[in-house]
């Protein structure tokens, strides 16, 4: 009786650490397809307004959270794209930030709206923010085919 009676309790374990396996690769599943709620981000609105003031007519492409309150944005205008880290604080009153452009085409085109001579520099509080729309960078570089001379 005791070989049956091991035999009952090994079937039941094994359909027990099935049934473990089968639930954690279906939990693990889950996690793999839901995506992560998150909450509305002050910061990212604040990024879109400023865009918005200094860049008008530049449709937003990429506007996502970087490191220490920075954010990566790409914005497009006829084809051409202008990225850079928009860094808010780190050494500035608390409404201005740092732009760091990654190429030289978004520096030279930057370097325009920067309310700083020496530095690319968005001040928050400035009445009349410098600014570069969309239809200014077309006349500015002459053409509207898509190339940019001066790209990294």
């Amino acid at each position: 009786m005791t070989r049956i009676t091991n035999m009952l309790r090994l079937q039941g374990n094994l359909g027990r650490g099935a049934l473990i396996i089968a639930s954690l690769a279906g939990a693990f599943l889950f996690a793999l397809t839901v995506p992560i709620p998150t909450l509305p981000d002050a910061g990212r609105a604040e990024v879109r307004a400023e865009l918005a003031d200094r860049l008008p007519g530049w449709s937003v492409q990429r506007l996502e959270p970087s490191w220490e309150n920075a954010y990566v944005v790409v914005t497009s205008c006829a084809g051409r794209d202008l990225a850079f880290h928009f860094i808010p604080g780190h050494g500035l009153p608390r409404n201005d930030a740092w732009i760091h452009p990654y190429n030289s085409y978004a520096r030279a085109r930057l370097r325009a709206t920067s309310d700083h001579s020496r530095y690319l520099v968005w001040r928050g509080q400035k009445a009349d923010p410098a600014s570069m729309g969309c239809s200014e960078n077309l006349a500015r570089d002459g053409s509207a085919d898509g190339r940019a001379d001066g790209t990294d």
